[in-house]
Parts: structure tokens; sequence; C-alpha cells
């Protein structure tokens, strides 16, 4: 160890120690005013400027940057995934990084990363905050590195960080690696991960030295922040092609921060005394919306039945009479942005079907309807049994006593005492032969919204975001029974003159830029399909037509999805051939069928909204295989996932990534708009470019339409119920 790297090393030790003295001062113990939102290093995770920090973001943050210096770029996905856990996603290009016998090479680098917070900060008292990461642990290797770090703040508004790393983090080499005494296998470590894609159980913590990194965060206001940090990343790759002009000649970065406003941050630096670099952030989290929430108009009033009100049934035996008060509550339900498909009582129960077309938690459509009947239904009727419809279908039966909503109501814990009042069931397939219906068949409904995609590494086109405004019609001949179209129109950075792929498996999905390219108005779904009720607790759907935009064919599908209880079952089969990409009706380029489909399981953890799926079947490409899918889902709507598939397609023939695996991410446009709505987009952050582990893109599978509606989904909602 050089003079210079010994100095260095017991520099970024000290923080530590300087961190625990400062933090135990003498004197009785002081409010402690909360720090702001902790920033993102230029690799999207928290912490200092090239180097991270043990601190955690808020839980469930979400933050999309995009930074870069000298050759490299790098685009960012970072999202908080429990309090202690957070992920990241990250898509990197580097120039000149130069391959064979070409030093003009531009490497594209997809990594992931993932960091544990093993200890949280006493800011009080003497402990710091202590994690765990481990970055590029699904990549190729490029950016490898382990690490345990310490932060600490200090005089309000100073963080000091101090830690330790393994592969690129050591290429000081301060010191021995402490585990090559443990085995002598640890002292090696390969950061060739030839595809990539795949856990590198064989290096993490591997190598012969580790190194130590450090800095300080001073936030010398609000909004404006000054950073320095010692990095022991030598960049040596980076510098190795003759065309690279990129010089590593400090250690040492400092760069300054500034906190537009909460969601936005701007950063600049000067960088390993060569270079200067710059940052953008956008962060938001799913419980705080971006504009203020308007309730919009209060509900109904509930005013208790009057004592000694007529309790007769009779007027449940009247066909006429009970029409006419059908009529009447489908108007006003209508004016709650709710709508009545089926009535019928028979005296003392009065049951409803209503589809919610408006509120983003159905708890508060079940409360509104509850109020309505409150207010509409004779005084014979005691019990109120609310069945929700999402897409035809019919969900769950919610059982409400009518003493309840008149005694709790403007009560304390009233939302709790709710609760703890109604019943949740299966709903039965029909209210019987006898019940009102609406009338409205056939009937037109219609759709326009934006729709943004990305795809990654395809092989003439590294990286591109586009949009498209996509235009849907549906017509109802009668329940559950629908034609839907929908068209695509480019607006934003259609692909042009794509080149075919060059896949040995079927191109299922590498070929999809061609059905993306240039500004003509694209077909992507033309399909009749039925949805229905087997039982209670079983669905069942079955389409045929142009299914996605790709494929078109016939499939079907089963779920059995008790409401009462946190998993069920699906099974769907399909018989697809590929379309014609140039053609809305053709399938004769490809000349390509295949049969697929998957058996799986679904499950609502009940910890921090966490859902799992397991899918194992056969995929396009005539693979078999699994998925596993695990997803965060809050109860506004937002939605962020990571799911990875395994099939007998070999990691060579897969291509660059070796499996399928991906994050997608739902948001609510009710998170962004001051109004109630249902509407939300979707975003896969995904390469698209590979067919192995390929599965059909139906937009309307049973358990999306159905997960909502069970005992689980609507006690995490129920606080809307009195809104």
């Amino acid at each position: 160890m050089s003079q210079r790297q010994r100095w260095a090393a017991y520099a970024v030790a000290g923080l530590a120690t300087t961190a625990g003295v400062l933090a135990v001062g003498p004197g009785e113990a002081q409010p402690v005013k909360p720090l702001p939102r902790p920033s993102l290093n230029l690799y999207g995770t928290t912490g200092l400027i090239d180097m991270p920090s043990a601190e955690a973001q808020p839980d469930g943050q979400i933050a999309i940057s995009y930074s870069q210096f000298g050759p490299t770029a790098r685009r960012n996905f970072t999202f908080q995934i429990l309090p202690r856990v957070s992920g990241t996603l990250r898509y990197s290009s580097i120039e000149d990084w130069g391959q064979g016998d070409d030093p003009e090479y531009s490497l594209y680098d997809r990594s992931f990363d993932i960091q544990f917070q093993l200890l949280d900060e006493d800011r009080t008292g003497w402990r710091p905050a202590m994690a765990l990461g481990l970055r590029d642990f699904l990549g190729t290797g490029v950016y490898s590195s382990e690490y345990l770090v310490a932060s600490k703040t200090v005089a309000k508004d100073f963080t000091l960080t101090a830690g330790i790393g393994w592969g690129r983090l050591s290429g000081l080499a301060m010191t021995e690696n402490p585990f090559c005494s443990v085995s002598s296998s640890m002292c090696d470590r390969d950061n060739d991960y030839g595809e990539g894609g795949k856990p590198a159980f064989g290096s993490y913590f591997h190598g012969e030295d580790i190194g130590f990194f450090g800095g300080v965060e001073w936030r010398a206001t609000d909004k404006f922040t000054l950073k320095a940090e010692y990095s022991p990343d030598t960049y040596s790759r980076e510098q190795k092609s003759s065309a690279s002009d990129f010089e590593r000649n400090s250690p040492f970065n400092f760069g300054a921060e500034y906190r537009w406003f909460e969601g936005v941050t701007f950063g600049a630096y000067y960088m390993y005394g060569s270079t200067v670099g710059f940052n953008i952030a956008l962060s938001g989290n799913p419980n705080k919306p971006l504009t203020p929430q308007d309730l919009g108009a209060g509900p109904l009033p509930v005013n208790a039945r009057a004592p000694g009100a007529p309790t007769g049934t009779g007027w449940a035996a009247n066909p006429a009479a009970r029409d006419q008060l059908a009529t009447a509550l489908a108007e006003v339900l209508k004016s709650e942005g709710i709508r009545l498909e089926e009535f019928a009582s028979d005296g003392r129960t009065a049951q409803v079907v209503i589809e919610n077309r408006r509120y983003n938690q159905p708890p508060k459509a079940i409360g509104r309807t509850a109020r309505v009947l409150a207010a509409g239904m004779p005084a014979s009727v005691e019990t109120f049994k609310v069945t929700l419809l999402n897409d035809n279908l019919e969900t769950s039966t919610i059982t409400i006593p009518r003493r309840a909503i008149e005694t709790e109501v403007d009560t304390p814990n009233a939302g709790e005492k709710m609760w703890e009042s109604v019943t949740i069931e299966g709903a039965e397939p029909s209210l019987g032969p006898d019940a009102w219906r609406r009338d409205a068949y056939p009937e037109f409904s219609w759709t326009l919204v934006p729709a943004p995609y990305l795809y990654l590494l395809t092989p003439d086109d590294p990286i591109r975001l586009g949009i498209n405004i996509e235009a849907g019609g549906t017509v109802e001949f009668a329940p559950g029974l629908s034609v839907t179209g929908l068209l695509s129109q480019p607006i934003f950075n259609a692909p042009t003159n794509p080149e075919p792929s060059e896949s040995v498996l079927p191109p299922v999905r590498s070929d999809t830029p061609f059905y993306y390219a240039n500004w003509t108005p694209k077909l992507t779904q033309l399909s009749v399909d039925y949805l229905f009720k087997l039982n209670e607790n079983t669905y069942g759907r079955v389409s045929a037509g142009q299914l996605e935009r790709m494929f078109g064919g016939v499939g079907g599908e089963v779920l059995w999805k008790p409401a009462d209880q946190s998993w069920g079952l699906g099974l769907d089969l399909n018989y697809v051939a590929q379309r014609d990409y140039y053609s809305p009706f053709g399938f004769g380029y490809y000349d390509y069928q295949v049969a697929t489909g998957q058996a799986s399981f679904y499950w609502d953890t009940g910890y921090y909204g966490l859902e799992a799926e397991i899918d194992a079947g056969r995929y396009l490409a005539g693979d078999w295989g699994g998925s596993f899918r695990l997803t965060r889902r809050f109860a506004n709507g937002w939605a962020v996932g990571a799911y990875f598939t395994l099939t007998d397609v070999t990691a060579e023939e897969f291509g660059e990534g070796s499996f399928d695996k991906g994050v997608t991410i739902e948001i609510p446009f009710r998170w962004t708009v001051p109004f109630e709505t249902k509407s939300r987009n979707s975003v896969s952050l995904t390469s698209i470019s590979r067919d192995g582990g390929a599965r059909l893109d139906l937009t309307n599978r049973l358990y999306p339409i159905v997960r909502d509606y069970d005992r689980g989904h609507l006690k995490q909602n129920w606080g809307s119920f009195w809104q």
C-alpha cells in the first residue's frame, strides 16, 4: 500500500469514529428535526457521488435518474421495495469501450443492484446507519462490486459515510480480503459473467483485496447540498481502449446538488480529477399524490328509519313496484358514478349488482351504494347485499346490516366498526331469473389514452422510449359477451427500418420493433371475448381473434379464487399464430403456430402489499418452464413488480441476459390528477428483444380483473367506505 493510499484509508476510517464522537455530546437530548429525503448518487442509489451510503429512501419511494460523466451514461430506476430493502435497475452506455479490433465499440449494459439496511441510525446516540449492498449482481459484471457501509449525521447538517468494498470498489487494493483467511477460494474473483443475467455466487465478496471509500455531505440549505468523496474505483476498463480519452487522475470527487422541489434534483460534479459530470433525478412516492386530492361531492346523509315506519313486504311481490324502485335507484347511483346492473328483493333483503365506473377504491363505491340504499329502500329491508361487477364479472358480495349503517355513521372508529359488521363472500353468477336487469344491449364504450413504451437491447436500437396514442372501442352484446378493438397510433420516436432478428428461436418477441415501426396506425387487438362465472368461486374466459399486437388465435382461461382467501389457482390454454407486422389480418409471413398456456398460482402475502405469482407451462417459442413474479401493490393503485422466467432455452440460445426478466410499473391516473378516475397506465422496464420465456400479452386475464375485490384487498382500502 502506498503512503497516499494509507493516508486515504486512515481518513476514511476516521469518518466513522468522528461521527460517533460528534453524535454523543454532553447536555440534555434535544428534539431531533427530521432529515430531508436522502440524495441519490450517479448509480441511482442512495449515496454520495459515485459511492453508496447507508441511508434508506422513504418506504415505497421511486426514482428515475440520468447521469453522465466522461464516456459513461447511466439510466437508473430505483425502488424502495421495503423499509429496509431497495433495488435498482440500470441501463448504462460506455463509449469507446473497445472490443476486438474496434477500439470505438460502445458498450450497452444492463445491471441490477440490491441494498439491505442492517441498522437504522440513532439520531440522538452513537449508532450509525449500516447497510450491505450488491452492485451489478445480475449483470455482466461490468460494475460488479459488494460493500458494507455506515453513515452518521453529525452537527445537524453533515452526514459522514465510510465503507469497505469488494470488486470494483477494491480497485486501489488497500488491504487483504479478510475472507481469504477463511478459504483460499475467496481470493479468486471472475468478473466475466458471459451473457450475464445470472447470479454470480462464485464472485460475491471474492478477490484478493478490499478497498475503503467514504465522504461527507453538507446540506448547506434546504435545497443546496455540497458533497465530497474518496473512491477506490480505478475505472481501468474504461481507459483500456486506444480510442478512450478518459483519464482517472485522482480518487477524489466533488459535487453540488440543487433540489428544485421535492421531486426534482439537479447535480454537477468534478470527477476523478479530469472531467465534469451531471445528474438529473426525478422522484415520487405512491403514498404522496402529485396533486391535492379533491374528494368531490359528499355522500348522501344517512337517516335512521323513523320509529313505527311501515314494515310490510308486499311491495316486493309487485313487479311494477320493484321495477319502479330499481329505476329510481339506478338514476341516483348514476349520479354517484355507479351503474346499477341488477336488483332483487324479498322485502327483507335488497340485492344489487353494481359497476363502479368512477372510484379508484372499491370500498368507496360500496359505501356510496349503501347510503343510497339506506335512503331509498322501504323500512322493511334489514339487509343490503352489494355485488361488485368488474369487466362484466360478478366478483364479491358484501352483506351489510342496515342497522349498522344507521348506528355507526359519524361515530368514532366508524370504519373499523363497519368492517366488523359486514360479511364478504364470492358472488353468485346471477341474482336469478326474476331480478330486474339493466336493458341496454348492445352497448358501445370507448377509450383514448397515451401509451408509453420502452424496449431495450434490440439488435439495431439499444434503447428506445416511444409514445403511442391508443384508441379502443368495445361493443357489449350481452352480459360478458363483447367485441373489442384497439388501434395504436405512434406519435413519438417510432422505429424506422429495424433490422430482422438474429435469434436462433422463433422470433416471437425479437421482431417486436417491426410491430412498432413507422407512423401508420396499428390494429393491436380485435377480439371476441366471453367472460362468465361457473359458480361463486370460479371464473371463466373464452377469446378469439387478434389477441395482441403480435399474435392471433383462440384461447380460454379458468380461475378459482374464493373471495375469503388470499390465494387462487388459474389455467389458460391458447392456440395462436404469429401475425404479419405489415398487415392487420395476415398470418403468412412467419407461418408460425404454437399451442401455449400456463398453470398459475396467485398469493397475496399480506405483508406490505406484496403479491406473488408462479406460472408453469409452455411459452410462445415452444419452450417449457416457469415464471415467478413479485409485486408490491399500494392502496391507491400503484404497483411495482419484478419477474423472471426460466425455461429449457439455454443461456446461449436466449442471448444477452441469459433468461427473461424485468420490472413492471402501474401508475393510477388518480395519483396525478385531483379528481376520481379508475384509469391507469403500465410501463415495462424489460428487454422485449428476446424470445425465450415469452408469454401472450392479453388485456383481460382473469386474476387482475378479480384481484382487488377479495377480503384482503377490500380491507386494505376500507377506510374509504364512509367517504
